[in-house]
């Protein structure tokens, strides 16, 4: 166990900055871009109105229907929240294609081999911090920088004689940081298929991992294309292209949950819904036979990468 444990900590020191630092960044960004709009609707204000209050809709904020305050609020946090996904989808798509192929690259894979840690056990710690320490460090950002953020819109709502306690707090819902973390759980799962193959080409590949990672899935699509094409099928009905398009939107982004899918017409029906209907959405989801089809190809994936780690010690 404490083998285990000191090889997710390894991870975490080794990619700290794309874990830590970058959502920190974003949520940083957002502070400015804050502070920036701030700035620019005073200076607005005072040009155009002689500095009166801002109103919206007639009202001013101390006014405003707290519903729609909270309309607001939730609008900002799950549209941050759907960036965090995306921003983290594409830091483990990175760490992944690099975990097992940098080993080798670097000649430390020799050294790790020499300890008594086993390829499983590797191989497991590197899934595992894809799938749940890295989805946990972001969720902790995303709340430091809302947070933050909040904190410096209440300053400026108090400069403005707004009370931020009535107006922002008592409207923040709490559930928008549980769906996040759900989210990651639902993203990593439709996305496992994805993490297994990044990590089959990180141990396979003997220079450029990513031109296997990529190209040839690409490749394998643009021939069955073709195929199909020749035998004058209808390329909308070929149920592949709909199954990967949509597999991928979920892998990417797990909040498509919350849109209908057409499975004959390949649309997405945006609705309205709440926080706990959007999580039961995203838990619905799962129940997609899809999912368990890349599960087993995960698997499948994954038990080849560790046979050839088992192997491969040099590039």
């Amino acid at each position: 166990m404490n083998t285990f444990k000191a090889l997710l900590e390894r991870e975490y020191w080794e990619h700290r900055g794309a874990f830590l630092k970058t959502p920190l960044i974003i949520g940083i960004v957002f502070i400015v871009v804050l502070l920036l709009g701030y700035i620019t609707t005073e200076r607005f204000d005072q040009v155009l109105t002689n500095g009166q209050t801002i109103e919206i809709g007639g009202q001013t904020l101390e006014t405003t229907d707290p519903k729609f305050i909270k309309l607001g609020l939730d609008a900002f946090m799950l549209t941050t929240a759907s960036l965090y996904h995306i921003v983290l989808f594409i830091v483990l798509f990175f760490f992944l294609l690099g975990s097992l192929y940098d080993d080798r690259k670097d000649g430390s894979i020799l050294f790790w081999k020499s300890l008594p840690v086993s390829d499983f056990q590797t191989v497991l710690s590197k899934l595992l911090t894809a799938i749940f320490f890295a989805p946990l460090i972001f969720t902790a950002c995303l709340i430091i920088s809302h947070l933050a953020f909040f904190i410096v819109l209440s300053l400026l709502l108090l400069l403005n004689g707004v009370n931020p306690f009535t107006v922002l707090w008592a409207n923040i819902d709490l559930i928008n940081w549980g769906a996040f973390f759900i989210g990651c759980l639902v993203q990593a799962l439709w996305a496992l298929p994805v993490y297994g193959w990044l990590l089959l080409a990180s141990s396979y590949s003997k220079r450029r991992p990513f031109l296997l990672a990529v190209f040839v899935p690409m490749m394998v699509g643009l021939i069955w294309y073709w195929y199909n094409a020749i035998f004058n099928y209808n390329l909308m009905k070929i149920g592949i292209f709909k199954t990967i398009g949509y597999f991928m939107a979920k892998s990417i982004q797990p909040f498509t949950s919350g849109l209908s899918f057409d499975a004959e017409s390949f649309d997405f029906d945006a609705t309205q819904q709440t926080n706990v209907e959007l999580i039961k959405s995203m838990f619905n989801g799962l129940s997609d036979p899809i999912v368990y089809y890349g599960i087993i190809f995960a698997v499948i994936a994954i038990a080849l990468a560790i046979y050839v780690r088992r192997y491969r010690n040099t590039t």
